[in-house]
């Protein structure tokens, strides 16, 4: 028999796939989360706050009269501009070069190892980053060449809507084909968008209250099914659950963020209205890219108390199958654990270069590794009714 969370998961990752925000199908995805939330009797709050709806036509390079392919960097701005190619691939080469109005810079080495990290993201911004796209909006250049430095591929590396400066990214093969003047194309579009939240809530017998997170939103070009149909499958199904049972203790939060691949915002605006009722979390759980079929299911702690992370342990032991990991930042968890709210973020070791890209189907989910996370999730709700906030959280020195 079909497990709910993997008819959640054909829901999102299939029926209406990708969800980038700012598109239909993230308000779509958002409207089927809500209703899932209300069909199961939670309470339902939704948060809408404002995104850009952007959308790619074509992008490409034309050099000697040939077209060269190329990817539009999300969020990128339309252009039609021709210019000489000038190359850089360190920063202190970039420091060095006049102006460069009118020009395409040429990004290659260690200019376009990694996707540079939004300008306006605060959590993690690394110096190196934030320098050398302070560096490219100095020099001014007419638009950007990036060069990935992945064998046939041409992933965005900018994803960034306050980054004005137009840009795209070629594959190392089609960049050694680069030289001397080049036209570079751009065909978008940019609008004001909207994207939300979508909270669930059952109320308990008393104050304390278990949080339960994952994002829905994706990348561009990504149904999404591992990153975060996954999470948010289970998400569902666990609120169902909690709301057919009626001995729980807690009271339960169900967020289901948007906007965490891009900039955090959703939980930004969660934090605005909510932050006071952190103080009644026990704990906070989030899901993000779980049951892998050729993937191992992960868990940890952060910002919790010995006692707690020891009961997690002896839950843990009796999985084998699931590894305890190093704390880890980069998801929705880190709003809770930053604000001294025990968080305990469950993902998957696997495939990793499923991650954002076209290939992250349903096909690699296994209805079984998420029944894994389920119930050790469900176990872990079950072992913290008795508990008070003081016990789970850790003690400050």
């Amino acid at each position: 028999m079909e497990q709910r969370s993997m008819v959640h998961l054909k829901k999102l990752a299939e029926e209406i796939g990708c969800r980038p925000v700012g598109s239909e199908a993230n308000h779509e995805a958002a409207q089927y989360i809500e209703e899932c939330f209300a069909g199961c009797g939670m309470e339902v709050e939704v948060q809408t706050f404002k995104v850009p709806d952007w959308q790619l036509t074509d992008a490409y390079i034309e050099v000697d009269g040939r077209r060269l392919e190329a990817t539009g960097n999300n969020f990128s701005e339309s252009c039609a501009v021709t210019g000489e190619i000038v190359p850089f691939c360190t920063m202190d080469e970039l420091d060095a070069s006049p102006e460069l109005h009118g020009k395409i810079a040429f990004l290659y080495g260690e200019l376009s190892k990694e996707n540079y990290v939004p300008k306006g993201f605060s959590i993690y911004n690394p110096a190196h980053h934030r320098r050398t796209i302070q560096l490219l909006e100095d020099k001014e250049p007419s638009a950007i060449l990036f060069v990935s430095m992945e064998k046939g591929q041409r992933v965005p590396i900018v994803n960034d809507w306050d980054f004005r400066i137009p840009s795209l990214t070629v594959t190392p093969e089609t960049a050694l084909s680069v030289k001397g003047t080049a036209t570079v194309v751009i065909q978008s579009e940019r609008r004001q968008g909207k994207t939300c939240n979508v909270i669930g809530r059952r109320q308990g017998a008393g104050r304390e209250k278990i949080i339960l997170a994952a994002h829905y939103d994706t990348v561009f070009d990504s149904a999404g099914a591992f990153d975060n149909g996954s999470g948010v499958a289970l998400l569902l199904t666990l609120a169902e659950e909690i709301v057919r049972r009626t001995d729980w203790r807690t009271g339960f939060e169900c967020i289901a963020f948007s906007s965490e691949e891009y900039l955090g915002l959703g939980d930004e605006h969660y934090v605005k209205e909510h932050e006071a009722g952190l103080k009644d979390a026990i704990v906070a759980m989030n899901f993000d890219g779980i049951g892998q079929s050729l993937g191992t299911n992960t868990v940890t702690l952060m910002a919790g108390s010995e006692a707690l992370e020891k009961a997690l342990k002896r839950r843990k032991h009796a999985r084998p199958a699931v590894q305890w990991r190093t704390p880890w930042y980069e998801s929705n968890h880190y709003t809770f654990f930053a604000r001294g709210v025990p968080s305990i973020p469950f993902s998957c070791t696997g495939v990793s270069d499923l991650l954002h890209s076209k290939e992250d189907t349903i096909s690699w989910i296994s209805q079984e590794k998420l029944q894994e996370v389920q119930s050790l999730a469900l176990e872990i709700i079950e072992d913290l009714q008795d508990k008070q906030v003081e016990w789970a959280r850790k003690r400050k020195s």
